[in-house]
């Protein structure tokens, strides 16, 4: 049994004991609450650059496929595919924004299309729109068709070599097109298409039709 005096004695060394505790748990907290705010800072930075709308469209070339009007081209007659994809951007001004499209096309074997493009000069604003063309002999040899049947479209935005956000027609949150093997050169940039000339104002401005032009 312990007496007053040896109690006393006790409890003051427990309660200075607690003077090293208190301030290494406040430590503790706000070391957590910083890793958990760094966190969360890559997130909110990758509202800079989202994402808004994927579409897929049909664009009809001029009617007699050509400028002879003969129209013996069947890719002059038949629908293009067009893939349009919007996106708001929060930086006054960004370069190398690359935009990269995987294009899930069904038939006798999915084939997973893609391609890319890079763009300059986007301004802060809403309704970017950036896209890419698909030749209708594509689709035929590769889905046996040139009538669109089912589609999944996933688009990832690049901002200098770095994943900043990406989405699907699905809005499945997910990469889905990782698990496929990529078939490259199946996708049109728009300064490729033979629309170019009439489009060119439509889209933002790609990085590779300057650099042809210097």
């Amino acid at each position: 049994m312990l007496t007053g005096e040896e109690m006393e004695m006790t409890m003051k060394i427990y309660l200075k004991s607690l003077q090293w505790l208190v301030p290494a748990v406040m430590a503790l907290l706000v070391s957590g609450a910083s890793e958990a705010f760094a966190q969360v800072q890559p997130r909110a930075a990758k509202m800079d650059f989202q994402i808004k709308r994927i579409e897929i469209r049909s664009y009809n070339p001029r009617s007699g496929g050509g400028e002879s009007g003969r129209g013996g081209n069947e890719a002059g007659r038949v629908p293009w595919k067009l893939f349009e994809c919007e996106f708001d951007s929060q930086p006054e001004w960004a370069d190398d924004i690359e935009v990269k499209w995987y294009v899930l096309m069904g038939g006798r074997q999915q084939t997973l299309a893609t391609g890319s493009d890079t763009y300059i000069y986007v301004k802060k604003a809403r309704r970017h729109v950036v896209a890419m063309f698909m030749h209708p002999m594509v689709m035929e040899r590769w889905m046996g068709t040139t009538v669109q049947t089912s589609m999944d479209v996933g688009v990832e935005i690049w901002v200098q070599g770095r994943l900043w956000s990406f989405d699907d027609t699905k809005h499945t949150r997910k990469q889905w097109w990782q698990q496929f093997t990529p078939q490259p050169g199946l996708l049109m940039r728009i300064d490729e298409s033979p629309f170019a000339p009439t489009l060119y104002a439509d889209y933002e401005w790609s990085k590779f039709t300057t650099s042809k032009r210097q």
